[in-house]
């Protein structure tokens, strides 16, 4: 088997401050971005934390997302950098540097380096502001009026001024460890959705994911989405609602006493997982959606035959719409009432990958409708690519790579390509024997 082509990512931002870098990727998270964090050791120059962003099929997509990122002003510069070079991403590493790969800024040229992510992190709005003084003295330097090249390096080597604290006689020192703060799982929710908290558990606007039809399986299928480091900690309320055990997924994160920066490994933690990711969107966010599992699919205005998957929303749809009366969606075309979006599956159906002669697990096609349909609802994309907007169908499969490339070991095989749907057992029984014919003959 040829071996596949190389994904590509970018690399945003990079901080000798591991606090930066997590407080940068909580701005990714909240413009709408699934940032990944690489601590590496770097010799002759310390620790470094990169941020990285995105996973592309090729360079040329990498390209034009960072340079929508720029545009949006959300970053300052980045790398494109095949997954190779970052496989082993949130993991901290060692890598050799060689000294002529060192920092070193020449006076009246621009900033040069080996590593071009590597300076000092001025893709951060928080780490040029804490670099500020340097760039002064750097300023002088390219003018002639302040150091030279020979002691310009030590500009950036110096430590910023620390206020010390000074003794007051207004009152006893307060034990701030004492101070009871919000729950650090519950605020990291609140940073990757984006939804003020007010918004949410208002009665009648409730956002969230339910189940219903076989509970278990659904459940099983989330379960597996999540992964089974996390599986214990997502439950389904006797509403069939998805909750999160907080105190479990703070032990699966390595929290332990709770701190201001909890909330910020937290969102780390869950931005590694694109599975967990996904849930906390669809569970925490403002839409309402519904994974159905069942032959029978609950509709808004009756209950429809699922001969594999369907998913329904109110949204606009370039292949629905202008085929309908008045550009409306039928009754059956829309999600029950109460609802934004409806994820329905065929208990028995299954998917078999032509491009890898593969099956597809059946929490994978859940894991790529949900992907899809929160594409649909949070950012208002259609199903189809619209020009060089991708459409909410080529979300689902860079999520879907992203997933599969975060879990080396778990074999996934993802929806990219050609797939069969076989929808009874019948027709997989018969799939199977065949293809079990055709290999025997070879």
């Amino acid at each position: 088997m040829d071996e596949p082509d190389p994904l590509f990512t970018l690399q945003v931002g990079s901080f000798t401050d591991r606090t930066q870098a997590q407080r940068f990727a909580v701005e990714l998270v909240q413009a709408g971005e699934s940032p990944v964090l690489d601590t590496v050791d770097i010799a002759g120059r310390g620790s470094w934390t990169r941020v990285f962003v995105g996973l592309f099929a090729d360079a040329d997509a990498a390209r034009q997302k960072g340079v929508a990122l720029l545009n949006r002003g959300i970053i300052r510069e980045f790398l494109i950098k095949t997954i190779d070079s970052t496989e082993s991403l949130t993991r901290p590493r060692r890598s050799v540097v060689s000294q002529s790969q060192m920092l070193t800024v020449p006076a009246g040229v621009g900033w040069e380096s080996g590593s071009p992510a590597d300076r000092g992190a001025p893709g951060s709005p928080s780490a040029d502001r804490q670099a500020r003084g340097a760039r002064t003295d750097l300023s002088a330097a390219r003018s002639g009026r302040g150091p030279t090249q020979k002691n310009l390096r030590d500009v950036f080597r110096l430590a910023l001024p620390v206020a010390e604290s000074t003794a007051t006689r207004l009152g006893q020192k307060v034990d701030t460890n004492l101070i009871p703060r919000p729950d650090p799982v519950s605020l990291a929710f609140k940073l990757v959705t984006g939804e003020p908290r007010h918004t949410l558990g208002t009665p009648g606007q409730r956002g969230g994911l339910w189940v219903s039809g076989d509970t278990s399986e659904g459940l099983a299928r989330l379960r597996w989405i999540v992964g089974e480091q996390n599986a214990h900690v997502i439950k389904l309320d006797e509403d069939g609602r998805v909750q999160f055990d907080l105190a479990l997924l703070a032990k699966a994160a390595g929290r332990g006493v709770t701190s201001v920066e909890d909330p910020l490994e937290a969102v780390e933690y869950i931005s590694s997982n694109e599975g967990l990711l996904l849930l906390v969107q669809v569970s925490q966010g403002r839409s309402r959606y519904l994974l159905h599992i069942g032959r029978l699919s609950p509709t808004y205005g009756k209950s429809v035959d699922t001969s594999g998957s369907i998913n329904l929303d109110n949204n606009i749809d370039s292949r629905i719409n202008p085929y309908r009366k008045n550009g409306r969606k039928l009754d059956s075309e829309r999600p029950p009432d109460g609802f934004d979006s409806l994820v329905a599956m065929n208990p028995v159906a299954r998917w078999f990958n032509l491009n890898t002669s593969c099956w597809v697990h059946p929490a994978e096609i859940v894991f790529h409708e949900l992907a899809e349909a929160y594409a649909k609802l949070e950012f208002g994309l259609d199903y189809l690519d619209q020009g060089s907007r991708l459409g909410a169908h080529a979300v689902a499969l860079v999520r879907e790579a992203r997933l599969k490339t975060q879990r080396p070991d778990a074999d996934i095989v993802i929806t990219t390509g050609s797939n069969r749907l076989l929808r009874t057992e019948a027709e997989i029984r018969l799939f199977t024997a065949e293809a079990t014919a055709a290999t025997n003959q070879r």
